[in-house]
């Protein structure tokens, strides 16, 4: 029951970082992260994590400065790990794509 109410969870915090400039959405082949400012001030920073194969979440906020390096160390350390990676900064169609995942985990949860 929590993988579903996790995954309903996510899909909320990705389309509130969504709303937010600057974020990034990114989805894996294991999971789904996003980061993006909490504050106009853009000095604290959301941070989500989704996990397909257990469906557990884990939501943080950080001072800018920590955001900064947790983005470099999900860029330079997670990432080259993974063939199949999707990034949606900007483009609409990749959300929808990484919606549509976690939509089909909520659904069958």
């Amino acid at each position: 029951m929590a993988e579903k109410e996790n995954a309903q969870k996510m899909l909320e915090l990705i389309e509130d970082a969504w709303k937010s400039s600057p974020s990034v959405v990114l989805m894996t082949d294991d999971y789904v992260y996003a980061l993006w400012p909490s504050d106009e001030e853009r000095k604290t920073w959301k941070e989500a994590s989704f996990v397909f194969e257990d469906g557990s979440l884990e939501i943080s906020q950080h001072p800018a400065h920590i955001a900064l390096q947790l983005f470099i160390k999900e860029v330079s350390i997670a990432l080259p790990n993974y063939k199949n990676v999707v990034i949606a900064a900007e483009d609409r169609e990749k959300l929808n794509k990484i919606l549509d995942k976690i939509k089909e985990i909520a659904k069958s949860g």
